[in-house]
């Protein structure tokens, strides 16, 4: 298939109404079907929800649309600026007609401003960059959106919420006619999700077409004129959004009723396997900081700490896990094994170019009877890794894929079987359902009540109070640094 963006001339070809167009598109991994004959629009003036569980091949169709992945079969085109219609075969094609993407992960380089940070996404070749024209552009899209941000702030200093903001931002410097947004409020608090609903609103009505990838179906509901469902790398439901309810949006993404949350078994509770006296830290930033900490969590309980992210939660998991020393007071541990789901899943737990096999023995991968005599038993961790991607329902099944080609949901049950394997007397989760759909975070929370079933205590630091509500024994409330 040759690599051409630009069509020869627009009477090459009828031009194609304005906005996105895929068409039978379709994506096989090896043997894995990640995409089978995918069609939708994304129309000018409108949001278009795109849900699916985890794995049903949401970030694999978004990734096409933007040119950085080439399907195997059907076609994607798009209108430019310039009214020619463009096949989008290539990241350049999808510049070229105006097509940005917002990752889930962040893509900034957080020792550069955010000027410079736009001026690596704008820039195009060699030659002078206009950066004074780029200023004059980003204030201009700024002001359109309401999207707020100061060009000279350092982006690592920012909080999430603002950096969000930039990479909206990057991208409709582009041109804006197409802006493709994946799971945008994963990581926001409720405040700046209602700040951003109206910006991308604004977008809409100015033209631009939106693709909105999110779990959480109250915002598709809230957002969105038209919704597509996949299933499996198919699609089972494209249409109006307005004609489909919650619940039959979420049964179209699982193909049954979703589970509930179970109710919290009545577990005796034990003896304390997490201890903080007076603990502060003291930070360059005051948003980080700690103050006087009391904390205490014993086994057979779940204690819950809300507040908005920015108060000090990723301080108070950092010292608890020895990675940032307290200022003053003490932090005990009482359990010899600890397992850690930490906020960023891909920074922190895991080495995506890693094997599903090596992630799950990076704890235990030298110890017996995985190792002997410094030598590594590949056959008993494979037997491993096949075992727990059986219990903990990872897919696919294949332990010796790299752990970058799983969905985000599987990946984050690959840290999940790890670090709860072995019984572990203390667990610290971080948001362990961010990003996740439905069926994944039930999962979550399954595996979650079982280790406290089993007697570990369970801490949980979460910005989604209702479900902090719903799973946790305790819940205190970190703001500011002070535990309350």
């Amino acid at each position: 298939m040759a690599n051409a963006g630009l069509l020869s001339s627009p009477s090459a070809e009828p031009q194609t109404s304005a906005g996105l167009h895929a068409t039978a598109v379709g994506k096989r991994f090896g043997a894995f079907t990640a995409l089978d004959n995918v069609s939708l629009t994304l129309r000018p003036g409108a949001i278009h929800g795109i849900l699916g569980e985890n794995g049903a091949g949401k970030s694999t169709l978004m990734k096409a649309l933007a040119g950085l992945l080439r399907p195997d079969a059907g076609t994607i085109t798009a209108v430019g600026s310039d009214g020619v219609s463009r096949h989008i075969r290539s990241a350049a094609d999808a510049r070229a007609a105006g097509v940005g993407m917002v990752h889930q992960h962040f893509m900034l380089v957080p020792t550069l401003s955010v000027l410079d940070n736009c001026v690596l996404a704008a820039a195009r070749g060699f030659g002078r960059v206009d950066r004074a024209g780029l200023r004059v552009r980003l204030h201009e899209w700024s002001a359109r959106t309401g999207l707020l941000v100061d060009p000279d702030a350092r982006a690592g200093d920012l909080a999430v919420g603002q950096q969000q903001r930039v990479e909206i931002l990057k991208a409709l410097l582009g041109g804006g006619r197409v802006l493709i947004l994946d799971e945008p409020t994963a990581v926001l608090t409720p405040q700046e999700v209602d700040e951003l609903i109206p910006a991308l609103k604004a977008l809409s009505v100015s033209g631009t077409a939106v693709a909105f990838i999110s779990h959480k179906l109250h915002e598709i509901e809230r957002l969105c004129d038209e919704v597509t469902i996949l299933r499996r790398g198919r699609v089972v439901h494209n249409g109006p959004c307005a004609d489909l309810s919650r619940a039959r949006m979420a049964e179209l993404m699982l193909g049954e009723v979703p589970p509930a949350i179970a109710a919290r078994a009545v577990v005796q509770v034990g003896a304390e396997q997490l201890v903080l006296k007076q603990v502060s830290v003291t930070t360059s930033t005051m948003r980080d900081a700690l103050h006087a900490v009391d904390l205490r969590v014993r086994a057979g309980e779940t204690v819950g700490i809300a507040g908005v992210d920015g108060n000090g939660q990723a301080t108070l998991t950092q010292v608890i896990l020895g990675l940032c020393a307290p200022s003053a007071g003490t932090v005990t541990i009482n359990s010899a094994r600890v397992g850690v789901i930490p906020d960023d899943r891909q920074r922190e737990a895991l080495v995506v170019e890693l094997s599903v096999r090596d992630n799950l023995l990076l704890k235990d991968g030298v110890s017996p009877p995985f190792a002997h005599a410094g030598w590594l038993r590949g056959r008993a961790w494979t037997r491993h890794a096949l075992a727990l991607v059986e219990r903990f329902d990872v897919r696919p099944r294949r332990v010796g894929m790299a752990v970058a080609a799983l969905s985000g949901g599987n990946q984050q049950k690959v840290v999940i079987a790890r670090e709860l394997h072995g019984d572990p007397g203390l667990v610290v989760a971080v948001n362990p359902t961010r990003g996740l759909d439905i069926g994944a975070a039930a999962a979550v929370w399954s595996h979650l009540a079982a280790a406290r079933a089993r007697g570990a205590g369970v801490l949980l630091v979460h910005a989604d109070l209702d479900e902090l509500l719903a799973v946790a024994d305790r819940v205190l409330v970190l703001s500011g640094g002070r535990l309350r």
